[in-house]
């Protein structure tokens, strides 16, 4: 049999002669280590045939052959490592359309900003190059006070010296408090005499009561309708580069979690119009889908409908890909009804992201125990605060047991992971028990016995190990050597036999798949303090987090997350093997190319 051979499925090649069988394939992958990620041990296989963005055969080179016709494409990896896309557990991508174009005040390695200066500095060039209509917002992101220089937050005073009439908003890296100037607190109506936010801090002078611009949690969302906003021709132009980048980093299934309808509408028309490349799972937050059932916002894509009537799940529903039915929201609400669980061009509303809590790095996250070095200002026995009170949490677990629906809590402290627990125990005692697949967004201070109770819930929690290079040397100062080498217990987890997914949050941190493997793998600070060894996992079971256990996470454990026949011919080339290299090495390797069912949708120049 002559077979002519090309790399990465650059060019279309022919394979003749010889006998073959059953369906023929459309691409055929070979001469490379194809990594199955089915089961507890790494497995390989020697080839792999993809037809119609399925997998057709996964097995010996010779019975994949026997899949070749004369328009088969037969793809030589060169040596190089074929495994599943990369799935990602949490994130929130359609919010990079907004932070695309605005300035970033990040630390090295992402950013360059060390100082509160060095934001000053940056501010004032952009409005110098890019000065705004009057009235308008400035917006940047990405600031980390833990990694200044004056190891503070910036005050309205820091950002008065850039301008005190232009407002001025900063957000915080970790995305739950930001900073205002003066005039950007004038537009937000926030004065002496402002009351506090049910779920969050506005933080004042002491001397004078007025607030000194930082604002936290739920309390930020005043600035929210004041946000710069792209045209929708900017937004498609965007969203095309995002997906690039997500590509890049070979993933092929995306979130976006704590949506809001801006962000739902736009991915719905995106679907619609068929530019996703990659799966999205959106999760709307909590509050707004209240909003969308009462009528008061509408949201395309999330289907209301009047009491009694019968709700079917068109769209392109697979197993094990959804196909929930119609559910009703709590309490007045209840005879409303939404359409969850499909996917539908690429778009599937997944559920509901609830916020239970804050941020560790910007010290919002709810302790059981008092922070070792608490926020500047407060009180020796301060443990932050949840974002909303166990009684609403109570009564939305409660329903989404009732109407057989996921949702996403995000749970930091072990104080929010509690109140999350305590919910769905609740839930299950008066519903019974349900494969819902609740996910603790986070856990980062889950205890060792909170993570045994999640396994006997059926809670998946999804880890953020990054934050062990990027804040654990922050932690440690934070909240004390033990508390913070037990953050994102995963080797516990998998001890216990616990499936979980693992995240980077992004934009919170780049959305680099494998940068994650490396920390959940070594675990290794800034400073180089390998923070929580115990804690440390395998390279395999590191990417299972971002593969297999990440499916199963989505309720598409039958689709993806493994190279087994019939499954989402997503697939990703590295050029190479995670297991083998220097586990300090992982971090260096390289996507070369992306797959979404059987069509390359990223390639990295050089690569054929």
């Amino acid at each position: 049999m002559g077979v002519a051979c090309c790399l990465f499925g650059s060019v279309g090649c022919a394979v003749s002669g010889g006998r073959t069988d059953g369906r023929k394939a459309d691409t055929i992958y070979v001469g490379g280590e194809i990594l199955t990620m089915a089961g507890e041990k790494p497995a390989y296989v020697e080839a792999l045939a993809v037809r119609d963005g399925r997998i057709l055969h996964t097995g010996s080179r010779s019975a994949a052959m026997k899949r070749a016709g004369a328009d088969t494409r037969v793809v030589d990896l060169e040596g190089k490592v074929l495994l599943p896309g990369f799935i990602d557990g949490h994130g929130h991508i359609a919010d990079y359309i907004q932070q695309w174009t605005l300035p970033v005040l990040n630390p090295p390695p992402v950013g360059d900003v060390n100082s509160i200066e060095d934001i000053r500095r940056k501010l004032t060039a952009h409005l110098r190059e890019q000065p705004p209509a009057p009235g308008r917002l400035v917006v940047a992101v990405g600031y980390d006070d833990s990694l200044l220089k004056e190891r503070r937050h910036p005050t309205r005073v820091d950002l008065d010296a850039v301008s005190p009439d232009i407002p001025i908003v900063i957000l915080h890296t970790s995305g739950h408090l930001l900073v205002a100037n003066s005039a950007a607190l004038k537009l937000a109506k926030l004065t002496k005499d402002s009351e506090e936010v049910p779920g969050g801090v506005i933080r004042r002078d002491p001397a004078t009561g007025e607030p000194n611009g930082i604002i936290e949690e739920q309390a930020a969302y005043a600035f929210l309708p004041y946000f710069p906003r792209q045209t929708r021709e900017e937004q498609v132009r965007i969203f095309a580069e995002v997906q690039k980048l997500w590509a890049s980093h070979g993933i092929t299934t995306a979130q976006d979690g704590i949506a809001n309808p801006d962000n739902v509408n736009f991915l719905r028309e995106e679907a619609r119009q068929g530019r996703l490349m990659l799966d999205v799972v959106s999760y709307p937050m909590w509050k707004v889908l209240t909003k969308v059932m009462r009528g008061e916002v509408k949201l395309e894509g999330v289907e209301v409908y009047a009491p009694g009537s019968q709700v079917s799940n068109a769209g392109r529903a697979h197993p094990g890909r959804g196909g929930m039915e119609s559910v009703p929201v709590p309490g007045a609400l209840a005879t409303n009804r939404i359409r969850v669980g499909v996917y539908e061009n690429h778009l599937k509303i997944g559920g509901v992201k609830i916020t239970g809590d804050g941020s560790p790095q910007g010290k919002t996250a709810f302790m059981t125990l008092p922070y070792t070095r608490p926020p500047a200002g407060v009180s020796s026995d301060y443990r932050a605060y949840p974002s909303i009170e166990q009684a609403e949490l109570n009564e939305w677990v409660e329903w989404a047991y009732r109407n057989d629906l996921q949702l996403l809590v995000h749970s930091n402290g072990d104080a929010a992971v509690e109140a999350f627990l305590k919910s769905v125990e609740r839930a299950r005692r008066i519903v019974g028990p349900k494969d819902l697949r609740p996910v603790a967004i986070h856990a980062q201070f889950a205890r060792h016995e909170q993570v045994d109770r999640m396994k006997e819930l059926g809670i998946v929690p999804s880890f953020f190990t990054a934050h062990t290079f990027f804040w654990g040397d922050t932690h440690i100062e934070t909240f004390g050597t033990e508390r913070a080498f037990g953050i994102s217990p995963l080797a516990h987890a998998h001890s216990i036999g616990l499936k979980f997914s693992n995240h980077n949050d992004s934009p919170v941190v780049p959305p680099d798949i494998l940068m994650l493997t490396w920390t959940a793998v070594n675990r290794v600070s800034r400073s180089g303090v390998v923070v929580g060894p115990k804690e440390r996992v395998s390279p395999y079971v590191a990417l299972k987090a971002a593969t297999d256990w990440a499916a199963y996470q989505y309720h598409e454990e039958s689709e993806k997350g493994t190279l087994e026949v019939g499954k989402l011919a997503d697939l990703v080339v590295l050029d190479r093997n995670p297991l083998k290299v220097d586990p300090m090495q992982i971090r260096d390797l390289r996507v070369l190319e992306t797959i979404k069912e059987g069509k390359t949708i990223f390639r990295r120049g050089g690569a054929r």
